[in-house]
């Protein structure tokens, strides 16, 4: 322990540790599940084993690390307190998108953007939805709110005030996939994709409403019910693959789904709706 350092620049270093520890720690993890993944693909594996073990690999060194890390640091963050607050904040999370999608797809359908022509509801594609949001919540939702939204915003938060570490947060979430797309080129794999203008708008919409649940509820189980209801929508309902999918629509405005459904409503509708409630419980606070 250095004893000499005041209390607020030992704060200090503990909180650039928690940005970095957990900006890393997601990152690594992620280049990881990568890479053992297409090593499983390129020796035969299918699809769906592919998938299962990049959830492993990711959730373990992330959750792995978390721990190490809070541990080293003989700190303890309340990050996914389990109690009656946690399910409800869960529930919301996972129901508010879906409720905004629901009114973009009613929206577009009474506009004539769009026409849905078959609903499908199948004991198949429910046990597909339940795998999927298990491998999902593995690989994706719970390793990046433990450690963005988590760690690192935790960290921003000892030293700046809570719009730069919004700032900082959303900056260092884009910057993950980045950062690993350029370590598969560097290394010579292929990678996921090119990270296009369209992404990285994506991912700052996205991880400011991820960030607003946490500050809305104090947790991170909210965050990650958006999350998965986010992936969920995306790949079972506007965006689906193959013939698992629980509508099918035709488009007759470009973009309707992705651009008006999934971003629009979902998270730039979600969004709204969380500054709405916040604004209201600041102006509340400060009539009384």
């Amino acid at each position: 322990m250095i004893h000499w350092m005041d209390k607020s620049k030992r704060g200090s270093w503990t909180g650039l540790k928690l940005v970095l520890g957990g900006w890393l720690a997601m990152t690594a993890g992620l280049y990881a599940a990568a890479s053992a993944g297409r090593w499983v693909q390129q020796a035969g594996g299918v699809y769906g084993t592919v998938q299962l073990v990049q959830a492993v690999v990711a959730a373990t060194i992330v959750l792995s690390l978390v721990y190490a890390m809070q541990r080293g640091l003989g700190i303890r963050l309340r990050l996914l307190p389990w109690s009656a607050k946690g399910v409800t904040s869960f529930v919301c999370g996972f129901g508010l998108p879906c409720l905004m999608a629901a009114a973009g797809l009613a929206i577009a359908a009474s506009q004539g953007w769009m026409t849905i022509t078959a609903w499908q509801a199948t004991p198949g594609l429910f046990a597909a939805i339940v795998a999927q949001l298990v491998i999902a919540a593995l690989y994706e939702a719970l390793p990046e709110e433990l450690t963005l939204r988590g760690l690192v915003y935790s960290g921003l938060r000892m030293r700046l005030p809570a719009v730069l570490a919004y700032l900082g947060q959303i900056s260092l979430f884009v910057m993950v996939p980045v950062t690993v797309n350029a370590l598969q080129r560097w290394t010579g794999q292929t990678t996921g994709g090119d990270i296009t203008l369209d992404y990285v708008i994506l991912l700052l919409a996205f991880g400011m409403t991820l960030q607003l649940w946490r500050s809305l509820t104090g947790s991170l189980w909210a965050s990650i019910g958006f999350h998965l209801a986010y992936l969920t929508l995306s790949r079972f309902v506007v965006l689906p693959r193959g013939e698992q999918a629980l509508l099918r629509y035709t488009e007759h405005e470009a973009e309707t789904g992705a651009l008006f459904i999934l971003f629009g409503m979902t998270i730039l509708g979600t969004a709204l709706v969380l500054l709405a409630i916040l604004g209201a419980g600041w102006a509340w606070r400060r009539r009384g």
